[in-house]
């Protein structure tokens, strides 16, 4: 992967996932992290992490050598005028404790970047005031509320899924109620390849067939993405 990475100049943003960077043992995450620092190409790239929603005493662990090894990432990024920085994943506001609240700190203090990425779930923060209150308390602990996204079209879940227009209503309440710059983007990632699109950049959308379409011209010019709602009886 480092050679096709090496190999494309045109990747300069990179995401290290497919599994969570919590189990990295910190001469991995270092490895990893210095060998992206090292592609001059590569001017950002992110560590996806739950880590600090499920398990924030890790980062202030003075004897766990994890985040001493992310910070020394970050701080080399900054050097190098390049950006490293954390991507972690809280859905709804109680899974915020004091002990979070320790771990983000700390990463602030240190100069760490962290952005959230929430998923839309139906019945746990599909309203206004839930979710209005997860953006704020982020906001309050200097994580940037980066994405709210659309629950993806997978099998097992579609009780868990909400119609395309509960995210726009839920836009449409909470923009302006909050600093622009701490408005997540409220998105759909596209079945088959069509990226993250704004929820309200759709189309069309027919609320009675649930059947929305989107374009995403940079990706595929001519090519019509389509979601789809949840079945009648999940919604």
């Amino acid at each position: 992967m480092f050679e096709y990475i090496e190999a494309t100049p045109q990747i300069n943003d990179v995401v290290v996932s497919g599994g969570d960077s919590y189990y990295l043992n910190p001469e991995h995450l270092t490895f990893i992290g210095q060998r992206l620092l090292d592609i001059p190409h590569v001017r950002r790239f992110r560590f996806a992490t739950k880590g600090l929603a499920v398990c924030p005493m890790r980062i202030t662990d003075t004897s766990d050598g994890w985040i001493d090894a992310f910070v020394a990432l970050s701080d080399r990024g900054k050097e190098m005028g390049k950006q490293v920085a954390m991507h972690t994943h809280f859905n709804h506001p109680n899974e915020i404790t004091f002990a979070t609240r320790l771990a983000a700190a700390s990463l602030f203090r240190r100069g760490v970047m962290v952005r959230n990425q929430s998923v839309l779930l139906r019945g746990v923060n599909d309203n206004v005031a839930t979710m209005s209150r997860l953006i704020r308390s982020l906001a309050d602990l200097n994580i940037h509320p980066y994405y709210v996204y659309q629950s993806d079209m997978v099998k097992g879940v579609e009780d868990m899924r909400t119609p395309l227009s509960t995210i726009l209503d839920l836009e449409m309440q909470i923009r302006g109620t909050i600093a622009g710059f701490m408005m997540p983007s409220f998105v759909v990632d596209l079945p088959g390849g069509g990226g993250k699109r704004l929820a309200s950049s759709y189309e069309s959308y027919d609320e009675k067939t649930g059947v929305s379409t989107f374009r995403a011209p940079g990706v595929s010019v001519d090519k019509e993405f389509t979601y789809h709602d949840p079945l009648p009886h999940c919604r």
